[in-house]
């Protein structure tokens, strides 16, 4: 892939991650931007040096993604291999990690979507102290369909805010086997009444 292509592909996945009216799946990937912006660009080094370490397309596109998650506003220079290396391994071990996320939350599992009076539910403060990933959010939403409560009753909360549109952008990439996580999330909860 040439650094110019993987510049546009930049370009794309930080509209779709940063602005509200962007989508890269409805416009396939495809901005305004102009060729001829990369050559004005002083990180354009980014792009040539990403391009010759990763070749294929998706594991470009992957790159971007996991390291926008991390930086939504997009910054190459907060971009690093490390993200990327935590986030391949999430991904091809995503199965074990939910298991290990959600096992020590089954016990009391209504409860984790509650909203309470001026504190954010229990899943949320699960998500900022970093025991619970946005992937298992995302999945539960899948499972559970809390999102629709949580806007009502958190709409005011810039935290929620955030958090909201982050796992609505990232939605789109992932895979998710809905009924594989039901029945491992029913198994879960069966044996935590054992």
């Amino acid at each position: 892939m040439e650094p110019i292509d993987v510049y546009l592909m930049y370009c794309a996945l930080k509209a779709h991650f940063s602005k509200s009216n962007y989508n890269y799946f409805k416009y396939e990937g495809k901005t305004r931007i102009k060729r001829d912006s990369f050559y004005k660009r002083k990180d354009s080094f980014f792009f040539v040096r990403l391009s010759k370490k990763y070749t294929e397309h998706e594991d470009i596109q992957n790159y971007l993604i996991a390291n926008f998650i991390r930086e939504p506003i997009g910054y190459v220079a907060r971009f690093s291999n490390k993200v990327y290396e935590e986030w391949l391994y999430k991904r091809q071990n995503f199965y074990t990690i939910f298991t290990d996320e959600m096992r020590p939350l089954v016990n009391e599992f209504q409860p984790l979507f509650e909203v309470k009076s001026s504190t954010h539910p229990k899943l949320l403060q699960e998500y900022l102290g970093k025991r619970v990933s946005l992937e298992t959010l995302i999945i539960l939403n899948e499972l559970v369909s809390y999102i629709d409560n949580w806007n009502k009753e958190l709409a005011e909360d810039f935290i929620w805010g955030d958090l909201k549109k982050l796992m609505n952008n990232y939605k789109g990439f992932l895979t998710i086997d809905t009924e594989r996580y039901r029945i491992l999330l029913l198994k879960l909860i069966e044996e935590s009444r054992l």
